[in-house]
């Protein structure tokens, strides 16, 4: 066993980037430049793995022909094994719908949309509403390095109790923010006690919408966004964004804005998600800076080689190719295990374009050399899930296959049969094991106000976490927040139905669908848990980043919050 453990200490996450980014910044749109990388210097990103840009043009490698044969004809799947249709929304998952809608009892009057904040319990330690005259207890008086002693999302959480302790907020009233009464805010500096006020009228804004008091609601957003910016503190950008948001859906519901009509900033939610999935700059941003893509890359790669810890001849089918971070790990991994020498390994990237995953691949190929690894890359191309097919992939007899799956899954919500036909084909490539990350959060419920919470709560961490890592004045992190966030909050709250594109869904609604494909949940690693607890401490602010178990998997979080999941699946299969 100790043979499949490979450590982090003589290797640096930070790496694994030079060359990847050349093609990366020419092809991108007009939205993000090479000008806007900031800090980042682009030519040296991979230079710590040892990576020898210059090997493959000098040698000129070529990829196997076969990797640029065309794509055969698809063959629709012969029975759904779920539906996915329901008369609350067309399409939406019924059975992932079920799960995330709690059964509460209904509630009248004023605040009776907000009433979900005080039955809002999920697996982590959240302030109650409820508990409206008692001390608050919980939050972190040094966080933020003394700048700002409360988390964003626990100045969400108190503005939530304050709302509802002060009713309903008179629209046009700056009193508010001048004279802030009702639960104490002794203690609190200026910038805190601006910021539950300012988190305290897009509650009210938000109540007014369900309500469909749209000319209130107008008001209160005029005031939110008179206080928040793109560019302030987490509250008030994550204010900012949610406001802009929260208007484009009273726009719609009023007839203002068409919902067909293109928005004049911002990227559509499709186009964000296939950017998130694709080869994107950022990508190279989020992977140096910020500590969670790391984590979730070396725990799920750690994972994988514990399963193939005696075996000689490896494939690796990626379904989240990207930039192929996670393809050095097990490269290098396996390049410098000496007990069971491989014979060679195979990566099958699998993506939307074929010239991006080939870029990819060819600069694989070339890292291999330097490791002198036995290496061979296939493409197989698919603009969607559902047209993805067992003959496209070359499986040899004697080949210890295994699946890795980040951020894929939730993006096919809407989509229910490319969801179902790319874990088909999966179950029928029989990996030895499947890795699946994703965002731990539950944006998938019918109910506006519902959504709304779940995504508050959500983003107001995120906001947090990347604010620690990312100055205010960063290019990066303003787009980050500005396109990719800003987009996944407007799907989340201004659109639905199938135009509602960006839906997240949590471990526990995932293991009830797995099930039905007959995939079995395995425990993670516990040297890749301890590794991944070695990488946080390499970053600042480490003791913010948290890492729980939710049943067999990992989760990833922020002060106490879960961000992402990391799990193993094993395929089960008759007699």
């Amino acid at each position: 066993m100790l043979n499949s453990m490979f450590s982090i200490e003589g290797f640096n996450p930070n790496g694994a980037q030079e060359g990847f980014e050349d093609e990366c910044s020419v092809k991108q749109t007009q939205l993000f430049t090479t000008e806007d990388v900031g800090n980042v210097v682009v030519d040296d990103f991979w230079s710590i793995y040892s990576f020898n840009q210059e090997s493959q043009t000098d040698k000129g490698t070529i990829l196997p022909s076969s990797v640029t044969e065309s794509i055969p004809e698809f063959i629709p799947p012969q029975t759904p094994l779920m539906v996915f249709e329901t008369n609350l929304e067309n399409p939406i998952v019924q059975d992932i719908t079920e799960f995330v809608l709690p059964k509460k009892k209904s509630c009248t009057g004023v605040l009776s949309s907000l009433e979900i904040l005080n039955s809002y319990k999920p697996c982590h330690n959240r302030l109650q509403v409820g508990n409206l005259n008692e001390e608050i207890v919980g939050f972190d008086s040094n966080s933020l390095d003394g700048e700002m002693r409360l988390s964003t999302e626990e100045i969400v959480k108190f503005a939530a109790a304050r709302y509802i302790e002060l009713s309903s907020p008179t629209e046009g009233d700056n009193s508010m923010l001048r004279n802030p009464l009702g639960l104490s805010l002794s203690g609190f500096n200026n910038e805190e006690i601006q910021n539950v006020e300012l988190a305290s009228l897009l509650l009210a804004a938000a109540e007014k919408v369900s309500n469909q008091q749209y000319d209130r609601a107008s008001n209160l957003l005029r005031q939110c966004e008179t206080f928040s910016s793109h560019c302030g503190n987490p509250v008030q950008r994550l204010v900012y964004y949610f406001s802009d948001a929260l208007q484009e859906r009273i726009d719609r519901e009023t007839g203002r804005l068409s919902a067909k009509r293109p928005r004049d900033k911002g990227i559509p939610a499709e186009d964000a998600a296939k950017e998130m999935l694709a080869s994107h700059p950022i990508h190279l941003i989020t992977q140096k800076t910020l500590p969670f893509s790391q984590v979730i890359q070396f725990t799920s790669i750690q994972t994988i080689l514990d399963n193939v810890a005696t075996m000689k001849r490896i494939h690796l089918v990626n379904l989240s190719i990207k930039h192929g971070f996670q393809c050095t790990i097990l490269m290098q991994a396996l390049a410098t295990r000496s007990s069971c020498p491989v014979d060679y390994l195979r990566i099958t990237g699998v993506g939307a374009s074929k010239e991006a995953v080939l870029v990819t691949g060819q600069r694989l190929v070339s890292f291999a050399e330097t490791l002198s690894l036995p290496f061979d890359f296939r493409v197989v191309a698919v603009s969607d899930m559902k047209d993805l097919r067992e003959d496209m992939f070359e499986i040899e007899p004697d080949e210890a296959l295994a699946v890795y799956s980040s951020l894929d899954m939730n993006s096919m919500i809407v989509r229910p049969k490319s969801l179902e036909n790319l874990i088909r084909v999966m179950r029928k490539l029989k990996p030895i094991i499947m890795m699946i990350i994703d965002l731990e959060a539950n944006h998938n419920s019918p109910s506006f106000i519902t959504r709304f919470t779940e995504a508050l709560f959500f983003y107001s961490t995120y906001f947090d976490y990347v604010d620690c890592y990312l100055d205010r004045s960063d290019s990066n992190r303003t787009f980050l927040e500005g396109y990719f966030f800003a987009e996944g909050m407007r799907s989340i709250i201004v659109t639905e139905g199938s135009e509602r594109l960006i839906r997240h869904v949590s471990i526990s609604i995932w293991r009830a669908y797995f099930a039905r494909f007959g995939l079995v949940e395995v425990d993670l690693n516990e040297w890749a848990s301890y590794q991944a607890s070695l990488l946080l401490k390499k970053f600042p602010h480490s003791s913010s980043c948290t890492l729980d178990k939710n049943g067999k998997s990992l989760t990833v979080g922020w002060k106490g919050t879960p961000l992402y999941f990391i799990s193993a699946w094993k395929f089960q299969y008759g007699d």
